[in-house]
């Protein structure tokens, strides 16, 4: 859910397809590496 309002923001803001979905791929990195670093589970808060 965080995820699909992070998109949906991008796109209100005039972003491209394109750019709009690669910055929620790097998002989902930064959490990724995040979640490895940390050694923690994933928890989603929505």
């Amino acid at each position: 859910k965080r995820l699909r309002a992070f998109y949906d923001k991008k796109r209100e803001e005039g972003k491209l397809y394109k750019v709009a979905v690669i910055a929620c791929v790097n998002k989902l990195l930064h959490w990724i590496y995040a979640i490895l670093k940390n050694r923690t589970t994933f928890q989603d808060i929505a």
